[in-house]
């Protein structure tokens, strides 16, 4: 996709309600995120791993059993 064709897009997104619009902020803010996550700093994961174990979320071993499981099936 060219920058054309994205200002494009962005200028049709200008004209949608702004219901639409707020969806497509939180779209591009959620990947700005999940870039970021990978620069992650050790400690930062650190720090939100203990915070998803707090909130009793499953352990990375839990997720990865998981995923072998239905990855072998």
């Amino acid at each position: 996709m060219t920058k054309e064709q994205v200002k494009e897009i962005l200028e049709r997104v200008l004209t949608w309600p702004q219901e639409d619009q707020d969806k497509v902020v939180r779209f591009v803010q959620e990947l700005e995120q999940s870039a970021a996550a990978d620069d992650l700093t050790d400690e930062e994961w650190k720090i939100i791993e203990e915070r998803a174990a707090r909130r009793d979320l499953a352990s990375n071993e839990a997720v990865e059993a998981l995923f072998r499981r239905y990855r072998n099936a």
